[in-house]
């Protein structure tokens, strides 16, 4: 039972967060049409009041999920500590996913490419403030970079390197890999 526990997948579907999203990313559809919403007639307030930030606690999958199908989602973790951890969980879950399908003898079931996407929206969501909280550190100055400065090149200031964004290709490969082999093995 502890090496369940340790395991990033259960943390991320079973670990409630505390998150702060807009007010309008809450009120589902069958909300709306029951109850309706109450708000006042000015536009310009009525749309402060659901940009408003909410603080509500979910899982990171149920995040993952609304961050990916609401694409203008602002997301916010309470604690930016938790956004660190949740981040390296979604790392280390991609990357139990292509151990998984580094080997084929050992597969049982397909890759759940649409959860990981999901996953990967999320970790986008959440680089920055992991970025910004100490997750990944910009590379030293060495010799090549300050030659290069040297000689009149330019040198990018800008940190672009993001785990997820490698981990979901590669991912993405796998998965069309194992589809074609499948296709193929199934036309014999």
């Amino acid at each position: 039972m502890a090496n369940e526990v340790d395991n990033p997948a259960f943390t991320l579907f079973y670990s409630y967060w505390s998150w702060q999203v807009p007010a309008w990313a809450l009120v589902t559809r069958f909300a709306r049409e029951v109850h309706g919403l109450s708000l006042p007639p000015d536009k310009k307030k009525a749309a402060a009041i659901m940009d408003n930030k909410e603080r509500t606690t979910a899982t990171a999958a149920q995040m993952a999920e609304l961050v990916h199908n609401n694409t203008g989602v602002g997301l916010d973790m309470v604690d930016p500590l938790d956004a660190i951890k949740v981040y390296g969980l979604i790392m280390a879950h991609m990357a139990n996913w292509i151990d998984y399908a580094s080997r084929p003898q050992l597969r049982r079931r397909e890759i759940p490419i649409q959860g990981l996407r999901e996953f990967n929206s999320l970790a986008n969501k959440l680089f920055p403030v992991a970025h910004r909280y100490g997750y990944y550190r910009e590379p030293e100055k060495n010799m090549s970079t300050m030659l290069q400065a040297l000689l009149g090149g330019e040198l990018s200031t800008r940190v672009e390197h993001r785990f997820n964004d490698r981990l979901i290709q590669r991912l993405e490969i796998m998965y069309r890999e194992y589809n074609r082999r499948q296709r193929s093995v199934m036309v014999r």
